[in-house]
């Protein structure tokens, strides 16, 4: 056999290794487990980036642990510049995230901030009201009838798409508007802009309204695109925001950690 130590080899009936004269149970004990059997940190956050990178990471992780026996200086050389690489590769990843949430999030901030006009019912009904209308608008109704028509409709911003529902609101006696807002509106002021008019979706409902209200009901010929000032939808942006910006500092702290050789032994 040999010692544990220094690797010379002993006899049966040595009581001690000859060399660093460690006694027999030392120098053939296994050698520590590293941080008493308690896992890392870091590596319990890796599921999060899933797959065969969070595998790579791990062996990275792995290697850099204290009490781990580096096979020779070539090999672990290698693998220091496998860390490197695997390190650089979580911070460019985590920084993109990061700076995704943070353009998210100002994009999100400055829609909530937005301070609308506020237009009439006999300014929607104008003519010309289309060609003259103000970028972001509010308008108060007082009675609206919900379609079945869900339409996909692409958020301000760098927001994406979202399934909004379709209303048709009462403006005056003759006219009615057709609405569009994101899941979870509520109540009854329209905050939003204007877009050339979308009749599909409601149009089972134009039919019935028609017959309801006599054929002087008429439909303006444009869409009050209510999708981003809803409070439901806001909340639902700065909540991704919130999470592109979680993954971002996790994948930063990773980046470093990897990058930086991980703890070193004394």
């Amino acid at each position: 056999m040999r010692c544990k130590n220094c690797h010379t080899v002993m006899m049966d009936t040595d009581l001690e290794c000859p060399s660093c004269h460690a006694s027999v149970a030392s120098a053939t004990a296994a050698p520590p487990q590293p941080g008493g059997g308690k896992p890392n940190g870091l590596l319990m956050l890796l599921p999060i980036f899933g797959g065969a990178l969070g595998g790579l990471a791990y062996a990275a992780l792995a290697d850099t642990e204290p009490g781990v026996t580096r096979p020779s200086t070539g090999q672990a050389s290698g693998s220091g510049s496998m860390r490197k690489i695997f390190g650089l590769l979580f911070i460019l990843g985590g920084g993109l995230f990061f700076i995704l949430a943070c353009v998210h999030f100002f994009d999100t901030w400055g829609i909530a901030r937005r301070e609308p006009k506020v237009v009439t019912a006999a300014e929607l009904c104008r003519k010309d009201f289309a060609d003259k209308a103000p970028g972001w608008m509010a308008y108060t109704f007082t009675e609206s009838k919900p379609t079945q028509g869900v339409v996909t409709r692409r958020r301000l911003g760098r927001g994406g798409e979202v399934q909004a529902r379709a209303l048709l609101v009462r403006v005056d006696d003759d006219h009615w508007l057709t609405a569009t807002v994101a899941p979870g509106f509520e109540g009854n002021q329209l905050v939003g802009r204007l877009l050339p008019g979308d009749m599909a979706p409601s149009q089972p409902l134009i039919e019935r309204l028609k017959k309801q209200e006599g054929n002087s009901a008429e439909i303006l010929p444009f869409e009050f695109n209510a999708v981003d000032a809803t409070a439901a939808d806001l909340q639902i942006r700065y909540v991704a925001s919130g999470w592109m910006g979680g993954f971002g500092f996790v994948g930063l702290l990773l980046g470093f950690f990897l990058f930086g050789g991980g703890r070193r032994t004394a």
